[in-house]
């Protein structure tokens, strides 16, 4: 059988007909995405910026086409040749979104976006860090290098004008007491296109977070008092320590310092005055104490 090129053309007639049928009578499904927006043509020496990085655009189609095309390559995209050095509010029309043939755009929320385009200047900024979370109990940052300190930055002129520095990322610190080290990315600044370096370097050193504390009521042991006998402490100790903060309080005092009196002389009972005695801390050091002689009651 010979099918001529008559043949061949009545057959694609046919089958674009039946193809067109079942996209008008088929099933339709409605999507919801997140699309990027690309600002194009900008002029040479120029940067253009927006606030809308993502419109949610609202669309529908034949449920097999919306079941099999990728959208991840979907976006907005905006010419802006024609906007003067300024901030411009600029309308979305459904056909500045790229969709798949057979797909139609419903809605765009925003359907407009502020396009900013400004002279494009190239700028040395230094570096800041940030920090999120608090090292080990007892610790505190000791020290900060960052290299490099500087970056440059390729950005629009308007909305760099009073900016000093930009922040890294956030540094995590949770319970570190030992020298970390990340290569950490740089903070999002509306109008900046570019840094070079786009990473640095984050060394952080830390130290003892040494602090002073002040006491009461600290309680005094009698030590020494020959056994039969009895002794009352009356009198309140107040106490001023300096030590890493986490170890400052009461229980460590007690067990480090042990503040007491030592009794192991008196052979009768009677009113005494004491000086209170504290042990040798590497630690923790006694500041203060008053009075730095107590009242004991023998029996």
């Amino acid at each position: 059988m010979i099918i001529t090129n008559t043949h061949l053309r009545i057959i694609s007639v046919v089958l674009a007909i039946c193809l067109w049928l079942y996209i008008v009578t088929g099933e339709f499904q409605e999507i919801s995405l997140y699309v990027p927006v690309k600002l194009t043509n900008i002029p040479e020496g120029s940067v253009a910026v927006t606030d809308e990085n993502l419109i949610n655009v609202m669309a529908k189609g034949p449920k097999f086409l919306v079941n099999n095309k990728q959208f991840n390559k979907v976006q907005i995209a905006i010419d802006v040749s024609k906007i003067e050095s300024g901030t411009k509010s600029v309308y979305i029309n459904p056909e500045d979104v790229q969709m798949p043939a057979g797909i139609e755009v419903t809605n765009i929320h925003p359907k407009t976006i502020d396009v900013t385009v400004d002279s494009l200047v190239k700028k040395q900024m230094k570096v800041t860090p940030t920090f999120v979370g608090e090292p080990m109990p007892g610790y505190k940052i000791g020290s900060v290098v960052i290299k490099p300190e500087t970056v440059e930055i390729n950005a629009a002129m308007s909305k760099i004008r009073g900016l000093k520095s930009i922040e890294t990322m956030p540094v995590n610190l949770s319970g570190k007491k030992d020298p970390i080290t990340y290569s950490i990315g740089l903070k999002f600044y509306e109008g900046i296109q570019k840094t070079a370096p786009e990473f640095v370097e984050v060394f952080v050193m830390f130290k003892e977070d040494i602090q002073e504390k002040t006491f009461h009521e600290i309680e005094v042991a009698p030590v020494g008092l020959k056994r039969g006998m009895d002794a009352k402490i009356t009198g309140e100790l107040t106490l001023t320590v300096s030590g890493r903060a986490d170890l400052l309080n009461e229980q460590t005092i007690a067990n480090v310092l042990n503040p007491h009196v030592d009794l192991s002389d008196i052979e009768a009972g009677g009113v005494y005055k004491r000086t209170v005695v504290f042990n040798d801390s590497k630690i923790l050091k006694v500041i203060d104490a008053k009075p730095a002689r107590v009242r004991v009651e023998v029996e």
